[in-house]
């Protein structure tokens, strides 16, 4: 295992892929003991506002909400991991992954191939498409599994 993989971006849509990528990424950061950035981009327009009662959140109120759901795949899918950073944006994903990757020097993103759902597909299939073309760093794509 190269041990100069001491930043790791995941980014993860809460889908199961993208939460199995996270297992994958907490697995990379303990073998060189990196820091993994598990992130989510709320995408605008998103259903990520809307909740079922008519109320729509706020940026604030779904930043904070999403934050939380990171954590909790950190504390229950990654062991917790220690050097864990939860990171939380908004914007067009792919370009707020890349400014991630840019800024933090990240030296591996790993990432689902696809998402679920038909908005996933669309959404997360065409930015780990976009990220594999111009990103600063190798990807490590896991496929989706087999049926």
């Amino acid at each position: 295992m190269p041990h100069h993989f001491k930043m790791i971006l995941c980014p993860i849509d809460f889908s199961e892929p993208s939460i199995r990528a996270a297992e994958h990424a907490v697995g990379f950061a303990r073998d060189t003991g990196g820091t993994l950035l598990l992130a989510h981009i709320i995408h605008v327009p998103t259903g990520e506002l809307y909740q079922p009662d008519g109320h729509t959140l706020t940026f604030a109120e779904a930043t904070e909400r999403t934050r939380s759901r990171l954590a909790d795949v950190q504390r229950t899918r990654l062991g917790n991991y220690a050097n864990c950073e939860c990171v939380v944006d908004v914007g067009d994903p792919y370009a707020q992954l890349l400014a991630i990757a840019t800024q933090r020097g990240v030296d591996l993103i790993v990432l689902a191939a696809r998402g679920e759902g038909a908005v996933a597909h669309l959404l997360v299939g065409s930015v780990a498409d976009k990220l594999i073309r111009h990103a600063p760093c190798p990807i490590f794509v896991l496929p989706r599994p087999a049926a």
